[in-house]
């Protein structure tokens, strides 16, 4: 698969679902803002949704095909539950938009398998986030193996 490399624009970035683990995407949107553009985001939590398209000064939507057809994005953040995203990230490979999920990607292993071959066959890349460094019980383990023991 080829994928083509944006380098003359920012990635235009929408996030869905806007709760407490947004908060990291948002920040690291906002970290690497020479490269990224927050276009929208998504919920369908109307008072979150009017909080923070007020905070952040960006498009809001209750409805991603809604958000999709509104805004030209590039890549799609699910922060949403769980059992959303194999929906979600269909929808998004539909639109030929990238999708970056949060953990766990699926509760189903069929809807896992849905997810990626969705996003193979529209040749854009799915990414599961894996964020471990900070977890207590791998921080033990990583100190461990630093120190030999």
């Amino acid at each position: 698969m080829s994928y083509q490399t944006i380098k003359s624009r920012k990635i235009r970035i929408a996030v869905v679902g806007v709760g407490r683990i947004s908060k990291n995407h948002l920040a690291a949107i906002d970290h690497h803002c020479k490269d990224l553009e927050l276009v929208a985001i998504c919920d369908i939590d109307q008072a979150s949704l009017s909080e923070q398209t007020k905070s952040l000064s960006v498009a809001g939507y209750t409805s991603m095909s809604e958000m999709f057809k509104e805004q030209e994005i590039d890549v799609v953040v699910l922060s949403t539950p769980s059992g959303l995203h194999p929906q979600q990230a269909v929808l998004a490979a539909e639109q030929q938009v990238h999708v970056v999920t949060e953990k766990p990607m699926a509760t189903r292993w069929h809807d896992g398998v849905n997810m990626v071959r969705a996003c193979d066959e529209a040749s854009v890349r799915l990414f599961v986030v894996k964020q471990n460094r900070r977890n207590s019980t791998l921080q033990l383990l990583k100190r461990a193996i630093d120190e030999k023991r």
